[in-house]
């Protein structure tokens, strides 16, 4: 049966960002001889060609994950859709970012690139309420906090008073 979407010959990655453009039918893992290999932290396989993804950029942050070139692949174009913003100035904001996108990848290896965009902003903003959150529920208990820490001072006091 031949698939009706393109796809690597060798491994089945179908992907479009993981294939190469050159070599028609091989992924970027499948047509590498050069990389050393190892474990993947994103789609967890062992024996992969691995390069070292900088989460934010290399402008932004040091940050690095070692990742197999097809999901390095899946990320670096990512960034691509990252605002404006992250081609001009550094800013280590994208360091979070990033995170959420090698989050979104990490939960699913093979989503689509359309998918993984969608999923990446869904979680930054479901973190980003989370953390709303639970300023607001500090901002509510702190005043209680440090009347309970002042009095327990003032009862200390008295008590070594007498």
């Amino acid at each position: 049966m031949v698939n009706d979407y393109r796809s690597c010959s060798e491994c089945g990655e179908y992907r479009k960002p993981a294939l190469r453009k050159n070599e028609r039918n091989r992924c970027h893992n499948c047509a590498d001889k050069t990389h050393s290999h190892g474990h993947c932290w994103i789609c967890r396989q062992d024996d992969l060609p691995l390069e070292h993804h900088h989460l934010a950029g290399k402008k932004h942050a040091h940050r690095t994950v070692p990742i197999c070139l097809n999901c390095h692949a899946m990320l670096s174009r990512r960034q691509y859709q990252w605002p404006d913003l992250w081609r001009r100035d550094p800013c280590v904001a994208f360091l979070f970012v990033g995170f959420m996108d090698y989050c979104a990848l990490y939960t699913d290896p093979t989503m689509p690139m359309e998918v993984l965009s969608e999923k990446s902003q869904q979680m930054a903003k479901d973190t980003i309420w989370t953390a709303i959150d639970a300023v607001i529920f500090l901002v509510k208990v702190m005043p209680l906090v440090i009347v309970l820490i002042l009095g327990l001072k003032m009862a200390r006091a008295s008590a070594q008073n007498y």
